[in-house]
């Protein structure tokens, strides 16, 4: 009989106190694994408490503009890229985390050789960060997705969205890299501060808005986002994707040796970064893409997109009053209409000289503040033709001030018609419409040419 045989324990219950605290260890942390499948090969700690920080961000971020009037497909489409800004930054300094603390060399399953290190770790890592994150960010998504959704204007564009999941990924795979690279914690704020930078270039220059989520700005009803940008975007951040991945396995192996599909990668990934800066392309197009709603007030015919057509009732009731006050027909725009109907550059820069007032209907705008705003400025002439910016109408101030105050106040007088029982100050305080009316066809030329002094106001004493 062999002899070392016969020294094996014939049931559990014969092995030692070690060996029982090793067996009890090994079930202990399978049935966690099996627990957790969701999180594995990651505590779920390391992922919910971003993934909960990333989800009320979301909501902090998009909270208010639930009630906003005139919500659409559009805009919604490039939200998802521009609130995608900050929970990025956080999810690739999460996958940062996660790489420097589970694959650094001190770890004994973390070395080079171990077979487990190739490429199913890291991927799985990633994995697990991104599906957590970017689940909660589009959780968070949900109740504006819901208020657009109630108001069904327009339709979604693809390619914007795309884009921003694409980039959200990408850069979380970036982060991720940078924890490979470094192997400790410095790499999260590496990570962070990389990507906070490559999220805020377009806001610095438009070149940059090919290589990162968003645009400067969020394009709504009648325009939308380039389809060449929108397309080169989404192949750079597969570019970047997946030279990320390929060189964190690289980095992961022994020896550590270049080879040629980590050269091309790199080469690809700067050559399509450079692109941009040699071609601009264009941010936007436009794309009316609807009927018009129009109705007819006192000679000026009023039209928006169907998509905003709740606003036209608004829009009349809000500009007619200020045409009215000011008395001439003949400086009263023949049309007033909404941007989302425009085709080109051209329709708007010249629609003065075909007596058409484009005025923008975009989410979240305030008609009571705008529209008789917009109304007033096409009434009156610019307040630097005056040759001064700044009013005073003290009798001692220079003639452009006191000329100046005439413009300013008349505007402000004309913007408050709508709104009857608001209170009148200044210069034309307790003047009679009618009166002032009468004055302005009396006085419409000098008042275009900035030539009118408060003295000469006819009801001040």
């Amino acid at each position: 009989m062999n002899p070392l045989r016969s020294r094996e324990p014939r049931s559990g219950a014969a092995r030692g106190p070690s060996a029982q605290g090793t067996l009890t260890r090994n079930t202990s942390a399978r049935s966690r694994s099996t627990a957790s499948p969701l999180f594995w090969p990651l505590p779920p700690p390391l992922v919910l408490v971003p993934a909960v920080l990333i989800l009320l961000m979301t909501l902090a971020s998009t909270w208010g503009q639930l009630s906003w009037r005139a919500l659409d497909w559009v805009y919604l489409s490039g939200q998802v890229g521009v609130q995608a800004r900050l929970p990025v930054v956080v999810t690739a300094g999460t996958a940062a985390l996660a790489a420097a603390r589970f694959t650094r060399a001190s770890l004994v399953f973390a070395q080079p050789w171990q077979p487990r290190l190739g490429r199913d770790v890291p991927l799985r890592h990633a994995t697990v960060v991104i599906g957590w994150c970017l689940g909660a960010y589009l959780v968070g998504l949900l109740p504006l997705t819901a208020a657009v959704a109630s108001q069904g204007a327009g339709t979604p564009h693809p390619v914007p969205v795309l884009g921003a999941l694409t980039g959200f990924a990408a850069l979380t795979l970036l982060g991720y890299l940078c924890g490979v690279a470094l192997r400790e914690l410095i790499a999260v704020p590496v990570s962070i501060g990389l990507v906070f930078v490559c999220t805020s270039l377009p806001l610095v220059a438009d070149t940059w808005t090919a290589l990162s989520l968003q645009l400067p700005f969020t394009p709504s009803l009648g325009v939308r986002e380039s389809i060449p940008l929108g397309l080169y975007r989404l192949g750079f951040l597969l570019l970047l994707a997946t030279a990320a991945v390929w060189t964190s396995v690289w980095l992961l192996r022994a020896p550590r040796r270049w080879s040629a599909p980590q050269v091309t990668a790199v080469v690809a990934v700067a050559t399509a970064a450079a692109l941009p800066h040699l071609y601009a392309f264009p941010l936007v197009t436009y794309a009316p893409g609807g009927s018009e709603v129009c109705a007819e007030h006192e000679g000026v015919r009023y039209c928006v997109h169907e998509g905003h057509a709740d606003e036209l009732a608004l829009i009349v009731e809000l500009a007619a009053p200020v045409f009215a006050a000011y008395g001439s027909s003949e400086a009263v725009p023949a049309q007033v209409r909404d941007h989302s109907l425009a085709t080109g550059d051209d329709e708007v820069l010249h629609g003065a000289e075909h007596g058409v007032l484009w005025t923008r209907v975009y989410p979240g705008w305030d008609p009571y503040q705008e529209v008789p705003a917009t109304a007033a400025v096409w009434l009156l002439p610019d307040m630097f033709v005056c040759g001064e910016s700044v009013g005073n109408p003290d009798g001692r101030a220079p003639s452009e001030q006191r000329r100046v105050t005439v413009l300013v106040e008349l505007k402000a007088w004309l913007v408050s018609r709508p709104f009857p029982g608001s209170a009148d100050g200044g210069l034309f305080a307790g003047a009679d419409p009618d009166e002032i009316r009468d004055w302005i066809s009396r006085n419409e030329e000098r008042i275009a040419a900035c030539e009118v002094e408060p003295e000469e106001l006819p009801w001040r004493p």
